[in-house]
């Protein structure tokens, strides 16, 4: 969050919470498809104006005391006085958060809304698997074998 909040400021471009929510969504949805698994690692729900990482939210809303210094909020502008960590960051993940920030940085809340409204979206009830978000974002069946593996992996647990 971040990073691209930091990306968006440098482009004169305000951080709202809706713009990062779909920015976070379709950096994850396109690592996915080249590299099998999220940046983010978050659960996506299904809210009124599209996909919402429900950590990362509860997180934007100051409702996690953890992370309550690290953002601020005037309205629903999001900022922070805090750099992203690169070290945190992989090439792969710097990538996919680039590409998201170019390709929809500039994307109105309504053209968001719109285009996240799309397969995964419209398919799911509540949680919106990352098998559905492989497949939207048009991840080949060796891909979508690849993800659900690592799904069940993710899984098992050892007693």
């Amino acid at each position: 969050m971040l990073y691209i909040i930091e990306s968006l400021t440098n482009i004169g471009i305000p951080s709202d919470i809706h713009k990062l929510m779909k920015l976070m969504y379709f950096a994850d949805r396109d690592h996915l498809v080249k590299y099998g698994f999220p940046i983010t690692g978050d659960t996506y729900i299904k809210l009124p104006y599209g996909p919402v990482p429900s950590f990362s939210n509860f997180v934007l809303r100051n409702e996690n005391d953890d992370f309550r210094d690290i953002f601020s909020r005037s309205g629903y502008i999001i900022s922070s006085d805090q750099k992203a960590d690169m070290d945190d960051l992989s090439e792969s993940e710097i990538e996919c958060l680039n590409l998201a920030i170019d390709n929809f940085g500039h994307y109105t809340f309504e053209e968001l809304t719109k285009i996240s409204h799309a397969y995964a979206y419209e398919s799911s009830d509540w949680d919106i698997s990352y098998e559905k978000i492989a497949e939207e974002g048009g991840a080949d069946n060796d891909m979508k074998a690849f993800i659900k593996e690592q799904i069940l992996n993710d899984h098992i647990s050892f007693s």
